[in-house]
């Protein structure tokens, strides 16, 4: 890379300022093409040059075949065309799922949504779950308007029925100033229970609505076997359950975390259920163990129990086995719906079946103290 007089050739000269780092060029001399390789030391004293002629087996090694570009360029475009059917069919996918988020998100899903077609991969099951999860929370909100439009209605209702029959009577006593004594005094009767009726009628809807929204609950310790016996000796006194006998069997040390007035309220109304509509002769309430915390008990009677298909309805808000029936005793289809939800506010559960024997048989739980 020097001519005679030791200067190096200009070519050279041009190559070697590639500083630390090597690298590759063409070079001509006197005609000849060159392939040389230049690299220059950190500190630039030192310079290294290769160089090959384009000549023999390395012009041999160098060329290529134009099968092997053939070849290269078929699988170009067969991996490009693939890469585009990919792309395009995972961008479809992605489309197709935000749409969908779109719709749900701004509650504008058309109609016919449940005849779009989902890819078979990942994203078209997310898809179809968040299709079939929006469908359920439509429904589940159309159930709820539905029942809650029915329990105005049914609450309007009830409240009308007793105060119709307070504004007869007392219309009645006032439009008559000759009517006898005994029977005003009558009629002001009938008045009477009806309002008593009336208020306990909007006690009872302002408690199923207080436990239904989460109300707060004040707990303490109760003794669940004097709560009891104290109830059996009001029902003793009272004539609560007319003439059926009250059995109940719970232990001594028998104590559970709740709250004693609604606790109380809740075994009167299964109480009060039993004796106007069972038809039998025998109330019990048994402790029937303690298992994770929970106490187990049973109320049932010896009565003439409901149909099957009335047992998954007993709980719900005005629902009556016997309407007839129910109006004629006063019964406004809460008294069970209560229990549920103050027995079920306190943490425990409750559920109701025909027993063997005749008679329905009630199964809660209450959480030990």
């Amino acid at each position: 890379v020097y001519d005679a007089a030791g200067n190096m050739l200009p070519e050279f000269k041009r190559l070697g300022g590639g500083g630390a780092n090597a690298s590759v060029s063409d070079l001509s001399i006197d005609g000849n093409k060159l392939m040389v390789s230049t690299k220059r030391s950190a500190d630039g004293l030192v310079s290294s040059f290769a160089a090959l002629p384009y000549k023999g087996e390395v012009i041999d090694f160098l060329s290529i075949d134009p099968m092997v570009w053939i070849v290269v360029i078929i699988l170009g475009i067969l991996s490009s065309a693939l890469a585009y059917w990919g792309v395009r069919v995972v961008c479809k996918n992605v489309y197709a799922l935000r749409n969908l988020a779109q719709a749900i998100s701004t509650d504008q899903l058309p109609d016919d949504a449940d005849t779009w077609e989902f890819s078979d991969d990942e994203l078209g099951d997310v898809s179809r779950k968040l299709l079939t999860l929006y469908r359920d929370k439509i429904h589940a909100e159309r159930e709820k308007m539905h029942h809650e439009r029915q329990i105005g209605m049914n609450v309007s209702h009830e409240l009308n029925t007793p105060v119709g029959i307070i504004k007869g009577y007392l219309d009645t006593v006032l439009a008559d100033d000759n009517m006898p004594d005994a029977l005003k005094r009558k009629f002001l009767v009938r008045a009477q229970q009806n309002t008593d009726r009336l208020a306990n009628l909007v006690s009872d809807v302002s408690m199923v609505m207080r436990l239904q929204e989460g109300g707060a609950i004040d707990y303490g310790i109760i003794n669940f076997r004097d709560m009891t016996a104290q109830i059996a000796e009001d029902i003793a006194q009272g004539h609560i359950a007319d003439n059926m006998t009250f059995i109940c069997d719970i232990p001594e040390d028998c104590l559970i975390k709740g709250h004693e007035s609604l606790l109380t309220n809740a075994l009167f109304n299964l109480i009060y259920n039993a004796a106007q509509y069972s038809g039998g002769t025998r109330i019990s309430l048994l402790w029937k163990g303690e298992n994770d915390g929970m106490h187990r008990f049973e109320f049932a009677d010896n009565g003439c129990g409901v149909d099957d298909e009335h047992l998954d309805r007993l709980f719900d808000l005005f629902y009556r086995v016997d309407t007839g029936r129910a109006r004629k005793n006063g019964g406004a289809g809460l008294g069970l719906p209560l229990v549920h939800r103050i027995i079920t506010a306190m943490g425990g559960d409750i559920t109701v079946e025909n027993a063997p024997g005749g008679g329905l048989g009630f199964t809660f739980t209450l959480p030990a103290a």
